[in-house]
């Protein structure tokens, strides 16, 4: 079987989850054999770099000298960037989009993929889907994103995949959508234990949406009864500088927070890390950094809503975020709401013994998502899709 991705957002983003479950995917099919590439737009949803080129650069990728694309090669999978003059989707243009279906179309013409897999919903994306419907491939969603509000968006696709039942939940009640709930593919990380010197309380990408004003309050608390616990802030697409200006919250003054930016390996952020801490107050679907942790055996204190509940289960500390916080992720919460993620923060770090019973419950719910039966699961709805196209 022949598969494509395609989207004008590039596969090779490390500041995009999404991206990095669909990059999974495709290997572990592409290892099961099948033939497996990748087409996008130089898009990246956090750029690093002030240009396309260097962007590209930065990702790891090089330039093709035969044609526009420039090529990053994972394995088996080929991924080709097809670079215009600015790195961000909201930037693109009717001729930018015009011209990369023009360049998509004509991959397809020469790799005759039985399946086109993508996600977004910019005119890219729709016009490609359409073009699917049209050439009768197989056209399947993607969907990890709990912002889509049209059911037109999915009008083109034969098959929605979702990383959790509450993403196929949130969906079904919104748009009367069905889909497919495939679970979140992640790849087991290989990252040492940190040394008590060197080991920290990780936040990862400090947004609203993400919980960055709960974060300020437990870092306060923390600041204030145990000095000795470190942060590690990992500013990927967001940063505390501009929360700080939006909001006036000290966090240039704080001196428990330390901050690094978007890492294209997040072996050293795990080799730094202790407890993950995760927030969030928006609708998580599948909270990738979360499971990420509990492959190491790295325990997670986390929101108990969205996808995180059915992923995480018992190998996550899980606590309620009160619903006003939900409707107005800036609104900076009392040190009641704040208490008990303190509570269970500071048990974890003065705590060996208890530490090492949450590391081990960690580990145990990283076994619910061996990936070997989930990818037969969609290697069989895509062989399935596939043969119904052919026979209609």
């Amino acid at each position: 079987m022949r598969i494509l991705f395609t989207s004008l957002s590039c596969l090779i983003d490390p500041s995009s989850g999404a991206a990095i479950s669909v990059r999974t995917i495709l290997r572990a099919l592409a290892d099961r054999g099948h033939d497996v590439m990748s087409v996008s737009g130089a898009c990246f949803d956090k750029a690093q770099k002030p240009s396309v080129v260097e962007m590209l650069k930065w990702s790891g990728f090089q330039k093709d000298a035969d044609s526009l694309f420039w090529r990053y090669q994972d394995g088996p999978v080929t991924h080709l960037a097809r670079p215009f003059r600015s790195h961000r989707a909201a930037d693109a243009t009717l001729e930018m989009i015009n011209d990369l279906t023009e360049t998509c179309s004509n991959v397809i013409g020469s790799f005759l993929p039985d399946t086109i897999i993508s996600y977004g919903s910019t005119p890219y994306e729709k016009s490609i889907r359409r073009l699917a419907q049209e050439k009768k491939i197989g056209s399947v969603f993607y969907l990890a994103n709990p912002g889509y509000k049209s059911r037109e968006t999915f009008r083109d696709a034969d098959l929605v995949f979702t990383d959790s039942i509450a993403t196929h939940d949130l969906y079904k009640d919104r748009l009367n959508l069905d889909s497919t709930v495939i679970g979140k593919f992640i790849a087991q990380l290989d990252a040492a234990r940190p040394s008590k010197s060197a080991r920290h309380v990780t936040f990862i990408n400090p947004s609203f949406h993400k919980g960055v004003t709960l974060f300020y309050r437990i870092a306060e608390m923390m600041n204030a009864t145990l000095p000795s616990m470190k942060f590690l802030v990992v500013e990927s697409r967001s940063n505390l500088t501009d929360v700080e200006d939006q909001t006036g919250l000290p966090f240039s003054q704080m001196r428990n927070i330390r901050r690094i930016g978007l890492q294209t390996d997040m072996t050293d952020v795990f080799s730094r890390t202790c407890v993950l801490l995760m927030p969030s107050v928006w609708h998580e679907s599948g909270g990738r950094t979360a499971i990420e942790a509990l492959s190491l055996g790295i325990p997670v204190v986390s929101a108990n809503h969205g996808g995180l509940p059915e992923h995480l289960g018992d190998g996550a500390l899980r606590f309620d975020v009160p619903n006003v916080m939900r409707e107005n992720p800036q609104l900076i919460p009392p040190p009641s709401v704040a208490l008990p993620w303190v509570s269970a923060l500071a048990q974890l770090w003065t705590d060996h013994d208890y530490w090492v019973e949450r590391s081990h419950a960690a580990s145990q719910q990283w076994t619910q998502h061996e990936p070997s039966e989930r990818i037969k699961m969609i290697e069989t709805d895509l062989l399935d899709m596939t043969n119904a196209k052919r026979s209609a």
